[in-house]
């Protein structure tokens, strides 16, 4: 009210007051039950957010089960010396618990080339005085190079390295002097018998930096050939052109990295890791246990005193949403059921020791108070007999965490059963914004009209005030009136 202060002025009444509190009464008529509205909507939609992000933790820790993950094996390498490393290794998730003795015989290599003694003098000989190619192949690989009129022994190392079409040549020049004079040195990165660095040319100018002439002799010889690297496994001989071995032992990759010492061979096991499977069912369980108690305190009803009237605590965003209980419902649903596609004798969580308690939360419960064998001790059982069948249990493609990802998807994917129900209250939140704006230009012209009809009566307590006033002073002014009469 803009002019509210002054009202009252005339008639001396605490007019102001009155329209302040009749506008007050109004207001919190209005924007209580406005107020009180938005603030249940944005406490659902913190609670969706939060059941949301609980279903998508669970759902992450469930991935960490889910294909051929727990199915890991574990990779064990004993060095023929402490701190030196000449093997390395790893195995998929169908690799059979084994252990091999190894030797390292032979590491694969590139081939390596020399130009001859004494055929240049310095790195800015000029290698040919008219254009030509050269032509460099390993095994299937190829790539040429461009010679110009002219063109220096360091301009060519220099186009050969920079070449974006070099397979893995490496030219370098090494200035020896005396009667060796300056050398090209090639070498190749093709590792593997039958793979030589081959270097051709059109130009028989260019054969002193060949290995195959156009005239009469090349340039170039070989000073290393490629070959395959060598290893003896349990004492038996296995070949490759490179320096990792795949599949030599089925579903084992196998890199070696140096010669092992004469009569101290390297030593490769491999078991299931049954550590990381403990860490990721463990992740699991805790996971479900977290979202039950976020829907149990989404869910909670107020708490009342001893009187049963005085509320002593709050109750959850979402207390009387039936979606949070019906999505833990479903859940443990799917969790106590027998599970598609594994063993006879590992189809459940429940073979494999992890039970639900009486608060609805997952265990591996030590006690044998209703059977004879406990869920710890069918843990670990599973763990030691019947290892890969509880790979298959959780993540073949119709086992538990397919299930678990299908049916959480429902909820939180874009368009789901979430993201609709905040769309629903996203615009329930925005009909109460609007309705907020409506009731703030209600008051305002509500206090405008109270403004107005008490500033007319103001007006008009005035005009009666000084009516009195003058009718007052003309009775007083009349001979005798007011005046005591002297006897």
């Amino acid at each position: 009210m803009s002019n509210i202060n002054f009202l009252g002025a005339a008639s001396g009444l605490p007019l102001n007051e009155l329209v302040t509190s009749f506008v007050d009464a109004e207001r919190e008529s209005k924007f209580g039950r406005i107020n009180k509205a938005k603030a249940t909507l944005d406490a659902s939609l913190s609670g969706i957010g939060k059941l949301k992000s609980a279903l998508s933790a669970f759902q992450d820790a469930a991935s960490k089960l889910s294909g051929d993950k727990l199915k890991q094996r574990s990779v064990t390498i004993t060095q023929p010396i402490e701190g030196k490393k000449y093997i390395e290794a790893t195995a998929s998730a169908t690799a059979s618990a084994t252990s091999f003795d190894i030797k390292v015989n032979q590491l694969a290599q590139g081939s390596r080339l020399e130009s001859a003694d004494a055929a240049y003098s310095s790195a800015d000989d000029v290698i040919a005085t008219s254009d030509g190619k050269l032509t460099f192949t390993a095994g299937s690989k190829s790539f040429d190079i461009d010679v110009t009129a002219g063109m220096t022994l360091e301009q060519l190392r220099l186009k050969i390295n920079d070449s974006g079409e070099n397979f893995g040549v490496n030219a370098n020049i090494i200035n020896a002097g005396g009667s060796v004079g300056t050398k090209l040195v090639l070498s190749s990165s093709e590792t593997g018998d039958g793979n030589d660095l081959v270097v051709s040319n059109d130009n028989a100018e260019l054969d002193a930096i060949s290995t195959q002439p156009t005239g009469a002799s090349a340039g170039l010889t070989t000073v290393q050939s490629a070959q395959n690297a060598i290893v003896e496994i349990d004492g038996i001989l296995a070949t490759s052109a490179s320096n990792t071995f795949t599949d030599v032992v089925q579903d084992i990759s196998l890199t070696v990295l140096q010669k092992t010492p004469d009569g101290n061979n390297a030593k490769l096991d491999v078991g299931v890791d049954k550590e990381t499977v403990k860490t990721n069912i463990k992740a699991f369980i805790d996971s479900y246990n977290q979202l039950v108690d976020q829907v149990d305190s989404l869910t909670k009803s107020r708490t009342l005193g001893a009187d049963g009237k005085t509320v002593t605590g709050n109750g959850g965003s979402l207390k009387g949403d039936p979606l949070p209980r019906s999505i833990m419902s479903q859940l443990q649903g799917i969790l106590g059921n027998t599970i598609d596609g594994s063993d006879a004798d590992m189809n459940s969580l429940y073979s494999l020791g992890i039970t639900l308690n009486k608060d609805g939360k997952l265990e591996i419960s030590t006690s044998t108070e209703y059977s004879d064998t406990s869920g710890q001790m069918r843990f670990d059982k599973a763990l030691d007999e019947n290892f890969d069948a509880i790979g298959k249990m959780f993540g073949n493609e119709s086992g538990l965490i397919a299930s678990l990802d299908s049916f959480i998807q429902e909820f939180n994917k874009s368009g789901g059963i979430i993201a609709s129900k905040e769309s629903s209250i996203n615009k329930q939140i925005a009909n109460n914004t609007k309705a907020s704006e409506a009731a703030s230009r209600y008051i305002e012209s509500f206090e405008k009209s109270l403004l107005s009809r008490y500033q007319a009566l103001d007006s008009l307590l005035a005009e009666m005030q000084r009516t009195q006033a003058s009718v007052t002073s003309a009775l007083t002014s009349l001979p005798g009136f007011g005046t005591n009469k002297q006897s």
